[in-house]
């Protein structure tokens, strides 16, 4: 084997591994950020299901009998379904993110096997 053959090999070996280096980081700061947005969410659907809880228990401790059909429970429903898509969508991106990463890692892997 020649030098420029070994060198050409090292330095594409190290190309691939800085690639992928890349990647990783930039999905590791995008699963990172969609993270802790993802937490705050999760925060505030729980908070909009105990206002929802207690907005349904009083006006069960009032005697009210038509509680599903109650405006303030509908209020509070809409309330905690937006917080549901909320986690939803962004649980979505945190997935995204991943499954690009895959991409991008099988990408640099199959680019490296065709210079060889």
């Amino acid at each position: 084997m020649e030098q420029n053959e070994v060198v050409g090999k090292i330095s594409g070996t190290a190309v691939k591994w800085g690639k992928l280096a890349w990647a990783w980081c930039v999905s590791f700061v995008k699963t990172r950020s969609y993270g802790l947005r993802l937490r705050k969410a999760r925060k505030e659907l729980d908070s909009a299901t105990a206002r929802l809880g207690m907005e349904f228990y009083s006006l069960h401790r009032r005697g009210e009998s038509d509680i599903v059909n109650s405006i303030v429970i509908s209020q509070q429903l809409k309330i905690v379904e937006e917080a549901e898509s909320q986690v939803l969508e962004l649980q979505g991106r945190i997935d995204g993110a991943c499954e690009e990463f895959r991409k991008k890692r099988e990408d640099i892997y199959a680019g490296q096997e065709q210079s060889a």
